[in-house]
C-alpha cells in the first residue's frame, strides 16, 4: 500500500515513543500518555476509567493517543473550531480540530462530508458525552489503509487481552491459542501448500465471506472454522479469530450468532 507506514508494537501490542523514563508509577503514566493505539469507534465509547484519576482505560490498559479511521457525516465549521462527526460502521463520535496558523488548509480544505479519514487524537469526555481533540486528521485515498487498520485493531485488542494462555504460558507457547503468530505483524507465507500465500488470516476470512454464495445472509460459522482451523492453530483458535473480528467490527452476526457477514 502506498506511503503507508505500519505502526510498531511494544509491550502489549501499542506503540509508543521512545523515552527515558524511571519505573515509578509517573513514568508508567508518562509512557502511557505516549502510546498510539489504533481503535475503532466501539472502543471508544465502551472504554473504562479508573477510579483514582480517571483515566480512561482499553483492554485494561491505559489509553493515550488513539487513530481510527472513519467516514465524515457532518461538520459544523466556527472560527475556533471545527467539528467533524465521524462513522466508522461500529458508532459515531464528534472530533474536533482547533485551528493554526501553520496548518495545511490545502488538504484540509479536501475534506467534505463524505471523506474517510484517518483522525489521530485523544479521548475526551465532557457531561458524560465522548468526543476526539484531533491532533492530526487527513484524507484517506487507498482503502487497504483501512484493512491495515482493522488488523491492528484486532491484533493489538488480542494480544492485551489474551497475552496469556492457560496456565500461563505465553501466547507463543499456547498451542490453540496463537493468534498473534498469525497477525499482520508475523503472517507472511503461509505455506505453499495452502494456496493463500502472502495473506494475512483475518483479510482471508473477509474474503470468504464476501465470496460466499450466501453472503447476504451470512456464512455459517462452522464453514469459516473448517476452512480456517488448520492455519490459525485449531477449531477452537479459529473461533477465537472470529470473535474477535466480530467484536472489532471487522465482522458481524447474520440471522443468528452462527452466521458471519463482514463489515467492509
Amino acid at each position: 500500500m502506498s506511503n503507508y507506514k505500519p505502526y510498531s508494537h511494544a509491550g502489549q501490542g501499542q506503540g509508543y515513543v521512545q523515552e527515558s523514563f524511571s519505573s515509578d508509577v509517573g513514568a508508567t503514566k508518562r509512557i502511557a500518555n505516549h502510546t498510539l493505539r489504533p481503535v475503532t469507534i466501539k472502543q471508544l465509547l465502551s472504554v473504562t476509567q479508573t477510579q483514582a484519576d480517571n483515566d480512561f482505560r482499553i483492554d485494561g490498559h491505559d489509553l493515550g493517543q488513539v487513530t481510527f479511521i472513519a467516514t465524515v457525516r457532518n461538520i459544523n465549521q466556527q472560527s475556533t473550531q471545527h467539528t467533524y462527526t465521524v462513522e466508522d460502521g461500529t458508532g459515531t463520535i464528534d472530533a474536533k480540530r482547533f485551528p493554526t496558523e501553520d496548518e495545511d488548509s490545502a488538504e484540509l480544505n479536501t475534506i467534505v462530508v463524505g471523506t474517510t479519514v484517518r483522525i489521530v487524537g485523544i479521548l475526551k469526555s465532557y457531561n458524560q458525552k465522548f468526543s476526539i481533540n484531533i491532533h492530526a486528521i487527513r484524507p484517506i485515498h487507498d482503502m487497504n489503509e483501512l484493512t491495515h487498520h482493522l488488523l491492528e485493531v484486532i491484533y493489538v485488542h488480542v494480544s492485551s487481552t489474551r497475552s496469556k494462555g492457560a496456565g500461563g504460558m505465553s501466547m507463543s507457547s499456547a498451542p490453540h491459542n496463537n493468534f498473534a503468530s498469525h497477525s499482520m505483524a508475523n503472517v507472511g507465507n503461509v505455506g505453499a501448500g495452502s494456496g493463500v500465500v502472502g495473506e494475512d488470516i483475518p483479510e482471508q476470512i473477509s474474503e470468504m465471506i464476501r465470496n460466499h454464495s450466501d453472503a447476504e445472509r451470512g456464512v455459517p460459522r462452522h464453514e469459516i472454522i473448517a476452512r480456517f482451523g488448520q492455519l490459525t492453530g485449531g477449531p477452537e483458535a479459529a473461533n477465537e479469530l472470529i470473535n474477535a473480528m466480530v467484536s472489532e467490527g471487522a465482522l458481524y452476526t447474520g440471522e443468528d450468532e452462527d452466521h458471519i457477514l463482514v463489515a467492509y
